[in-house]
């Protein structure tokens, strides 16, 4: 996703691929804004406008675009396991509570500031403390971060935290004085940090251009310029391609990634490591019912609605914590239309279903599809499309009832990111508080690896999901992008990052 790190991805692309990570040339037919397209651009269409370009607060939806320019502290691999290759070059676990990392010497923003270990203490400090962070949850065990020297960072955890270098890949390094002059919002219309891009302006509502950072600290991006624009209809995306006004395009449902395959296009489809998922709000009626919950959960056929929506272009997923692809849970709820019928005992009960309209494939068929389920077996459902960043908003100030759908992504491959984010009580979503949850959390962070940590983590699943009812995992999204054929060196992993560094128009 980042230098080094894209280098990384280079590297290991045949092996990946053999294991069925799709790493793919991407091709271009143009490279700016006009039809005619010229060889030093790539015309990204994604299916979404980005909510935001400011890390801190943003939802992931933006990081196509922003880690372009922005880097974070810790790089993956497409295996998703950290490396030492990017802005942190290595770390050391001083004691249970404290880690000690290196940052790469000499590195600065494209505004001058230094990219220093001061910086990653300013950005670490935003991420836990800011009331708009969306990342807050995960950084509330962090009690203290500190710079001795400008390429030393030493971090201090109030109870024993195995899996923080992971967790790492999560903050992204942002000038601090630029930062705190402009604002989150002044951030977002012009972001400075220190990727192989410098961010070129915006037309709102149209498109964000990147173009080529001539004093990048690592290997020089091979193209010139990235012009993003977005489109919500997939039919829309792939005519823009098929007309050579468009590179690439993002996104794609089963229909249209037959279309394009018809039309002599490359599609890459990747099983990613994004889930979709219903969260049931069990603070509030009418899920404060177990009853009710439960009978939810067990109406809902996840294979059907793989089948039938996606023609098996999606992978069914009955579990929350896990969180690589392949990986499954031992216990799932499976649909037993009956015994949910028999838990509602008659009822007619109303529940809202709402979910983003347009921001995930076919996103709008699945919700019917939840919705009818629900209806079968005695819900009368009302439907709720919104925009994005409103259900994010909504989400995160506690304004939802009923079921809303909603994307699980794991910024790291790491299950404490989705208990951070949707389990705790303290959690995004708080639609599962538990003190007894709260404390299996606490006690597999602190176990001594992820070996020790996963029994622990997968009785968290278990009560989460299969008891309580707080969620009914959907599936993994296989994600599709088409391109023209002569652009090559485009990666895409798992966690739906894009490395552009490498492309070239040929």
């Amino acid at each position: 996703m980042f230098n080094q790190k894209r280098r990384g991805f280079r590297r290991s692309a045949a092996a990946l691929a053999a294991a069925g990570l799709m790493i793919a040339g991407l091709a271009a037919c143009g490279s700016d804004s006009s039809a005619s397209g010229s060889s030093d651009t790539l015309r990204v269409v994604l299916a979404a406008q980005p909510t935001t370009l400011d890390p801190i607060a943003g939802a992931r939806s933006g990081q196509v675009v922003w880690d372009t320019v922005i880097e974070p502290l810790v790089h993956t691999d497409l295996n998703l396991e950290p490396t030492k290759d990017g802005l942190i070059t290595d770390w050391e676990r001083t004691d249970d509570t404290t880690w000690t990392f290196t940052l790469r010497d000499g590195v600065t923003f494209s505004n001058g500031e230094p990219a220093d270990a001061e910086a990653a203490v300013f950005a670490l400090t935003k991420v836990r403390d800011e009331p708009t962070s969306i990342l807050k949850s995960f950084w509330t065990n962090a009690e203290s971060f500190e710079a001795p020297d400008p390429t030393t960072l030493v971090i201090k955890t109030k109870a024993p935290q195995y899996d923080l270098v992971n967790n790492l890949g999560t903050i992204y390094m942002i000038p601090p004085t630029y930062y705190a002059e402009k604002g989150p919002e002044g951030f977002s219309a012009a972001p400075i940090g220190t990727g192989p891009y410098l961010f070129d302006g915006q037309r709102a509502g149209r498109d964000m251009t990147v173009v080529r950072n001539p004093d990048y600290w690592g290997d020089a991006a091979k193209t010139k310029k990235i012009v993003y624009s977005w489109s919500s209809e997939a039919s829309q995306r792939l005519a823009l391609l098929r007309s050579g006004s468009a590179d690439v395009v993002y996104d794609l449902p089963p229909t249209q990634q037959e279309e394009a395959k018809k039309a002599d296009l490359e599609v890459m489809a990747t099983e990613s490591a994004m889930k979709i998922v219903g969260f049931l709000q069990t603070d509030k009626a009418p899920f404060n019912d177990a009853d009710v919950a439960k009978a939810a959960a067990l109406a809902v056929n996840r294979d059907q609605i793989v089948s039938g929506i996606f023609q098996g272009a999606a992978a069914a997923d009955g579990g929350l914590l896990n969180v690589k692809p392949g990986e499954q849970p031992d216990d799932v709820v499976t649909q037993d239309v009956d015994e949910a019928k028999s838990l509602m005992g008659g009822r007619s009960v109303a529940v809202t279903v709402t979910y983003p309209a347009g921001q995930y494939t076919n996103i709008e068929e699945v919700a019917q599809a939840v919705g009818g389920q629900l209806e079968a077996v005695g819900f009368k459902v009302k439907y709720n499309p919104i925009d994005y960043g409103s259900l994010v908003t909504q989400v995160g100030g506690g304004e939802l009832d009923g079921l809303y759908i909603f994307a699980a992504v794991p910024n790291v491959a790491v299950p404490s990111f989705f208990v951070n984010g949707f389990v705790r009580s303290a959690s995004i979503t708080k639609n599962c508080g538990d003190p007894k949850l709260d404390a299996m959390a606490d006690e597999a962070v602190a176990a001594p690896d992820k070996e020790a940590a996963e029994a622990i983590y997968d009785e968290i699943n278990r009560i989460a999901v299969v008891e309580k009812n707080c969620y009914i995992p959907l599936y993994r999204q296989v994600y599709a992008i088409a391109t023209a054929k002569n652009v090559s060196g485009l990666v895409y992993n798992p966690i739906n990052a894009s490395d552009f560094t490498g492309v070239t128009v040929g």
